[in-house]
Protein backbone atom coordinates (compact mmCIF):
# COMPACT_ATOMS: atom_id res chain seq x y z
CA UNK A 1 0.00 0.00 0.00
CA UNK A 2 1.09 3.62 -0.73
CA UNK A 3 2.71 5.20 2.41
CA UNK A 4 0.67 8.57 1.76
CA UNK A 5 -2.38 6.38 1.93
CA UNK A 6 -1.76 4.51 5.24
CA UNK A 7 -1.06 7.43 6.90
CA UNK A 8 -4.25 9.34 5.79
CA UNK A 9 -6.19 6.63 6.18
CA UNK A 10 -5.23 6.12 9.89
CA UNK A 11 -6.28 9.90 10.19
CA UNK A 12 -9.43 9.10 8.70
CA UNK A 13 -10.20 6.18 11.23
CA UNK A 14 -9.29 8.66 13.89
CA UNK A 15 -11.34 11.16 13.06
CA UNK A 16 -14.59 9.28 12.47
CA UNK A 17 -15.02 8.41 16.21
CA UNK A 18 -18.51 6.42 15.76
CA UNK A 19 -16.99 3.87 13.30
CA UNK A 20 -13.47 3.11 14.45
CA UNK A 21 -13.46 -0.03 15.80
CA UNK A 22 -15.41 -1.99 13.22
CA UNK A 23 -13.62 0.82 10.36
CA UNK A 24 -10.25 -0.76 11.64
CA UNK A 25 -11.50 -4.03 10.73
CA UNK A 26 -11.93 -4.44 7.51
CA UNK A 27 -9.07 -4.21 4.74
CA UNK A 28 -8.04 -1.51 2.07
CA UNK A 29 -6.38 -2.44 -0.70
CA UNK A 30 -4.78 -0.28 -3.41
CA UNK A 31 -3.61 -0.86 -6.84
CA UNK A 32 -2.61 0.57 -10.41
CA UNK A 33 -5.10 0.30 -13.62
CA UNK A 34 -3.09 0.60 -17.02
CA UNK A 35 -4.54 0.66 -20.11
CA UNK A 36 -3.98 2.41 -23.95
CA UNK A 37 -6.02 5.55 -22.67
CA UNK A 38 -3.11 5.70 -19.39
CA UNK A 39 -2.59 4.78 -16.12
CA UNK A 40 -4.63 5.72 -12.41
CA UNK A 41 -3.72 4.56 -9.22
CA UNK A 42 -6.70 3.46 -6.73
CA UNK A 43 -7.49 2.61 -3.30
CA UNK A 44 -10.51 0.97 -2.08
CA UNK A 45 -12.09 -0.46 1.31
CA UNK A 46 -13.51 -4.34 1.81
CA UNK A 47 -15.67 -4.44 4.92
CA UNK A 48 -15.35 -6.81 7.65
CA UNK A 49 -18.60 -8.45 6.89
CA UNK A 50 -17.09 -9.47 3.21
CA UNK A 51 -16.84 -13.30 2.42
CA UNK A 52 -16.00 -14.52 -1.14
CA UNK A 53 -18.57 -16.09 -2.59
CA UNK A 54 -21.33 -14.24 -1.43
CA UNK A 55 -22.11 -11.06 -3.50
CA UNK A 56 -21.65 -7.86 -2.22
CA UNK A 57 -22.74 -4.00 -3.78
CA UNK A 58 -19.48 -1.71 -4.70
CA UNK A 59 -19.53 2.07 -5.08
CA UNK A 60 -17.22 3.87 -7.06
CA UNK A 61 -16.49 7.26 -5.81
CA UNK A 62 -14.98 9.93 -7.80
CA UNK A 63 -12.47 12.92 -6.26
CA UNK A 64 -13.11 16.59 -6.84
CA UNK A 65 -10.46 19.34 -8.12
CA UNK A 66 -7.65 19.98 -5.57
CA UNK A 67 -8.48 16.57 -4.09
CA UNK A 68 -7.26 12.67 -4.84
CA UNK A 69 -8.42 9.51 -3.55
CA UNK A 70 -7.44 9.49 0.15
CA UNK A 71 -8.34 12.86 0.42
CA UNK A 72 -12.05 11.96 -1.00
CA UNK A 73 -12.78 8.93 1.38
CA UNK A 74 -11.04 11.00 4.61
CA UNK A 75 -13.64 13.98 3.52
CA UNK A 76 -16.88 11.69 2.59
CA UNK A 77 -16.00 8.72 5.07
CA UNK A 78 -17.35 6.44 2.34
CA UNK A 79 -14.75 3.42 3.51
CA UNK A 80 -16.43 4.29 7.21
CA UNK A 81 -19.85 3.79 6.11
CA UNK A 82 -18.95 0.67 3.83
CA UNK A 83 -17.95 -0.50 6.54
CA UNK A 84 -20.99 0.16 9.08
CA UNK A 85 -23.56 -0.95 6.48
CA UNK A 86 -21.70 -3.71 4.18
CA UNK A 87 -20.37 -2.57 0.97
CA UNK A 88 -17.13 -2.04 -1.25
CA UNK A 89 -15.87 0.96 -1.84
CA UNK A 90 -12.71 2.15 -4.59
CA UNK A 91 -11.81 5.53 -5.04
CA UNK A 92 -10.16 5.91 -8.75
CA UNK A 93 -7.63 8.65 -8.03
CA UNK A 94 -6.96 11.30 -11.58
CA UNK A 95 -3.43 11.32 -11.93
CA UNK A 96 -1.82 15.18 -11.89
CA UNK A 97 0.19 14.17 -15.18
CA UNK A 98 -3.52 14.30 -16.72
CA UNK A 99 -4.94 17.44 -15.12
CA UNK A 100 -2.21 19.56 -12.45
CA UNK A 101 -5.24 20.28 -10.45
CA UNK A 102 -6.23 17.08 -10.14
CA UNK A 103 -10.12 16.94 -12.05
CA UNK A 104 -11.02 14.65 -13.98
CA UNK A 105 -11.23 16.08 -17.55
CA UNK A 106 -14.85 15.78 -18.40
CA UNK A 107 -14.89 18.49 -20.27
CA UNK A 108 -13.10 16.50 -23.30
CA UNK A 109 -14.91 14.87 -25.70
CA UNK A 110 -12.76 11.88 -25.57
CA UNK A 111 -13.89 11.47 -22.01
CA UNK A 112 -17.74 12.12 -22.63
CA UNK A 113 -18.16 8.85 -24.17
CA UNK A 114 -18.31 4.89 -23.49
CA UNK A 115 -15.20 2.90 -24.00
CA UNK A 116 -12.83 6.10 -24.64
CA UNK A 117 -10.39 8.07 -22.70
CA UNK A 118 -11.16 8.62 -18.33
CA UNK A 119 -14.72 6.68 -18.72
CA UNK A 120 -12.76 3.67 -19.65
CA UNK A 121 -10.04 3.39 -17.39
CA UNK A 122 -12.39 4.05 -14.42
CA UNK A 123 -14.67 1.24 -15.94
CA UNK A 124 -11.18 -0.81 -16.08
CA UNK A 125 -11.17 -0.20 -12.21
CA UNK A 126 -14.67 -1.46 -12.18
CA UNK A 127 -14.02 -4.36 -13.46
CA UNK A 128 -10.94 -4.98 -11.91
CA UNK A 129 -12.25 -4.90 -8.52
CA UNK A 130 -15.38 -7.20 -9.19
CA UNK A 131 -12.35 -9.62 -10.89
CA UNK A 132 -10.86 -9.89 -7.62
CA UNK A 133 -14.56 -9.71 -5.03
CA UNK A 134 -17.63 -11.14 -5.05
CA UNK A 135 -19.86 -8.10 -6.65
CA UNK A 136 -23.28 -7.91 -6.70
CA UNK A 137 -23.57 -7.07 -10.54
CA UNK A 138 -27.15 -5.62 -9.65
CA UNK A 139 -26.04 -3.17 -7.21
CA UNK A 140 -23.10 -0.95 -8.56
CA UNK A 141 -22.95 2.84 -7.84
CA UNK A 142 -21.21 5.48 -8.25
CA UNK A 143 -21.05 8.82 -6.82
CA UNK A 144 -18.52 11.85 -7.18
CA UNK A 145 -18.55 15.59 -6.15
CA UNK A 146 -17.82 18.74 -8.38
CA UNK A 147 -15.77 17.33 -11.24
CA UNK A 148 -16.00 14.05 -9.81
CA UNK A 149 -19.41 14.15 -9.72
CA UNK A 150 -19.74 15.26 -13.55
CA UNK A 151 -17.60 12.35 -14.09
CA UNK A 152 -19.81 10.20 -12.12
CA UNK A 153 -22.78 11.61 -14.26
CA UNK A 154 -21.10 10.66 -17.17
CA UNK A 155 -20.17 7.22 -16.23
CA UNK A 156 -23.76 6.55 -15.57
CA UNK A 157 -24.85 7.92 -19.15
CA UNK A 158 -22.16 5.79 -20.85
CA UNK A 159 -22.59 2.86 -18.65
CA UNK A 160 -25.95 2.22 -17.77
CA UNK A 161 -25.79 -1.57 -17.64
CA UNK A 162 -22.59 -1.39 -15.19
CA UNK A 163 -24.02 1.37 -12.97
CA UNK A 164 -27.61 0.75 -11.28
CA UNK A 165 -27.61 4.54 -9.86
CA UNK A 166 -25.71 7.30 -9.36
CA UNK A 167 -24.95 10.08 -7.03
CA UNK A 168 -23.97 13.80 -8.14
CA UNK A 169 -22.94 16.40 -5.61
CA UNK A 170 -22.05 20.05 -6.96
CA UNK A 171 -21.74 18.23 -10.52
CA UNK A 172 -23.08 19.02 -13.73
CA UNK A 173 -25.88 17.42 -16.39
CA UNK A 174 -24.46 15.52 -19.49
CA UNK A 175 -22.49 17.19 -21.88
CA UNK A 176 -22.24 20.09 -19.55
CA UNK A 177 -23.37 24.02 -20.51
CA UNK A 178 -21.68 25.76 -17.67
CA UNK A 179 -22.92 28.97 -20.00
CA UNK A 180 -26.52 27.00 -19.42
CA UNK A 181 -27.34 28.13 -22.93
CA UNK A 182 -28.51 24.31 -24.34
CA UNK A 183 -31.91 23.40 -22.77
CA UNK A 184 -31.67 20.61 -20.45
CA UNK A 185 -34.02 18.73 -22.74
CA UNK A 186 -31.09 19.11 -25.15
CA UNK A 187 -28.65 17.37 -22.04
CA UNK A 188 -31.28 14.40 -21.69
CA UNK A 189 -31.41 13.90 -25.79
CA UNK A 190 -27.42 13.97 -26.25
CA UNK A 191 -27.28 11.21 -22.86
CA UNK A 192 -30.49 8.96 -24.52
CA UNK A 193 -28.35 8.87 -27.46
CA UNK A 194 -24.97 7.79 -26.11
CA UNK A 195 -27.00 5.25 -24.49
CA UNK A 196 -27.82 3.79 -27.81
CA UNK A 197 -29.88 0.56 -27.41
CA UNK A 198 -28.81 0.13 -22.92
CA UNK A 199 -30.78 3.15 -22.88
CA UNK A 200 -33.10 2.82 -19.72
CA UNK A 201 -33.88 4.67 -16.62
CA UNK A 202 -31.35 5.76 -14.08
CA UNK A 203 -32.19 6.59 -10.41
CA UNK A 204 -30.29 9.49 -9.95
CA UNK A 205 -29.49 11.39 -6.67
CA UNK A 206 -28.45 14.93 -5.95
CA UNK A 207 -26.74 17.22 -3.69
CA UNK A 208 -26.07 21.27 -4.41
CA UNK A 209 -25.64 24.43 -1.90
CA UNK A 210 -27.59 27.57 -2.98
CA UNK A 211 -24.80 29.15 -2.60
CA UNK A 212 -22.04 27.73 -4.16
CA UNK A 213 -19.64 29.98 -6.07
CA UNK A 214 -18.31 27.30 -8.29
CA UNK A 215 -21.31 25.86 -9.81
CA UNK A 216 -24.35 27.61 -10.66
CA UNK A 217 -26.89 26.43 -7.97
CA UNK A 218 -29.68 26.13 -10.91
CA UNK A 219 -27.29 23.05 -12.44
CA UNK A 220 -28.58 20.64 -10.30
CA UNK A 221 -32.63 21.54 -12.01
CA UNK A 222 -30.31 20.87 -15.28
CA UNK A 223 -29.14 17.89 -14.27
CA UNK A 224 -32.52 16.38 -12.90
CA UNK A 225 -34.17 17.89 -16.42
CA UNK A 226 -31.00 15.38 -17.97
CA UNK A 227 -32.47 12.21 -16.11
CA UNK A 228 -35.99 13.39 -16.61
CA UNK A 229 -36.02 13.56 -20.32
CA UNK A 230 -33.31 9.99 -20.23
CA UNK A 231 -36.17 8.51 -17.75
CA UNK A 232 -39.22 9.54 -19.52
CA UNK A 233 -40.81 11.31 -16.31
CA UNK A 234 -42.40 14.88 -15.89
CA UNK A 235 -39.56 17.65 -15.29
CA UNK A 236 -41.85 19.24 -12.07
CA UNK A 237 -41.65 17.19 -9.32
CA UNK A 238 -43.99 15.13 -7.21
CA UNK A 239 -42.87 15.97 -3.98
CA UNK A 240 -41.51 19.29 -2.37
CA UNK A 241 -40.28 18.75 1.00
CA UNK A 242 -38.18 20.87 3.38
CA UNK A 243 -36.31 19.45 5.82
CA UNK A 244 -33.40 20.66 8.04
CA UNK A 245 -30.50 18.88 9.59
CA UNK A 246 -30.63 19.21 13.48
CA UNK A 247 -28.54 21.61 14.69
CA UNK A 248 -27.92 22.36 10.91
CA UNK A 249 -28.80 23.82 7.65
CA UNK A 250 -32.03 23.95 6.17
CA UNK A 251 -32.82 21.90 2.82
CA UNK A 252 -35.16 21.37 0.27
CA UNK A 253 -36.04 17.97 -1.35
CA UNK A 254 -37.97 17.77 -4.82
CA UNK A 255 -38.97 14.20 -5.66
CA UNK A 256 -39.68 12.75 -9.05
CA UNK A 257 -41.48 9.48 -9.36
CA UNK A 258 -41.90 6.96 -12.27
CA UNK A 259 -45.75 6.41 -13.45
CA UNK A 260 -45.48 3.73 -10.51
CA UNK A 261 -44.43 5.44 -7.64
CA UNK A 262 -40.63 4.65 -7.70
CA UNK A 263 -38.43 7.45 -6.95
CA UNK A 264 -36.19 8.43 -9.97
CA UNK A 265 -34.76 11.69 -8.93
CA UNK A 266 -34.32 12.82 -5.40
CA UNK A 267 -32.55 16.43 -5.09
CA UNK A 268 -31.65 18.16 -2.49
CA UNK A 269 -31.30 22.09 -2.59
CA UNK A 270 -29.08 22.54 0.32
CA UNK A 271 -29.41 26.75 1.77
CA UNK A 272 -26.67 28.56 2.44
CA UNK A 273 -24.17 25.65 1.36
CA UNK A 274 -20.82 26.40 -0.62
CA UNK A 275 -18.96 24.13 -2.80
CA UNK A 276 -18.44 21.55 -0.05
CA UNK A 277 -19.28 17.72 0.80
CA UNK A 278 -23.04 18.36 2.50
CA UNK A 279 -22.18 16.23 5.54
CA UNK A 280 -18.58 16.03 5.03
CA UNK A 281 -15.76 15.92 7.47
CA UNK A 282 -14.77 19.38 9.29
CA UNK A 283 -11.61 18.37 9.13
CA UNK A 284 -11.53 18.92 5.43
CA UNK A 285 -11.60 22.32 4.03
CA UNK A 286 -14.63 20.87 1.43
CA UNK A 287 -16.72 19.58 4.57
CA UNK A 288 -19.75 20.62 5.71
CA UNK A 289 -20.57 18.80 8.55
CA UNK A 290 -23.63 21.43 8.97
CA UNK A 291 -25.73 19.80 5.53
CA UNK A 292 -27.46 16.22 5.34
CA UNK A 293 -25.14 13.46 4.86
CA UNK A 294 -24.86 12.94 1.60
CA UNK A 295 -22.73 9.41 1.90
CA UNK A 296 -25.56 8.22 3.98
CA UNK A 297 -28.57 9.38 2.36
CA UNK A 298 -27.39 8.28 -1.08
CA UNK A 299 -26.30 4.66 0.24
CA UNK A 300 -30.06 4.73 1.22
CA UNK A 301 -31.21 6.13 -1.88
CA UNK A 302 -28.63 3.40 -3.75
CA UNK A 303 -30.12 0.32 -1.58
CA UNK A 304 -34.29 1.30 -3.16
CA UNK A 305 -32.24 1.15 -6.44
CA UNK A 306 -30.60 -2.12 -7.81
CA UNK A 307 -30.23 -2.26 -11.91
CA UNK A 308 -33.36 -4.23 -13.23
Amino acid sequence: MRPRLIVALIAAMLLTTNATPAHAAGNYFSGVYASIYGARDYHGYVPSSYRPGTPMPLLVALHGCTENDVGFDVLSRWSAVAEQRGFIVVFPDQSNLANPAGCWNWYLETNQHRGWGEPAIIAGITGRIRSQYTVDSRRIFTTGVSAGGVMANIMAVAYPDLFAAVSIMAGCEYDCDPLQLQPAAESGRKALQEMGSRARPVPAIVFQGTADIVVQPSTAYRIAGQWAYVDGIDTVPDSVISGRVPGGRTYTRLVHRSAGGQTLIDQYMIDGAGHQYPGGCPCSLYGDPAGPDASNLSWDFFLAHAKP
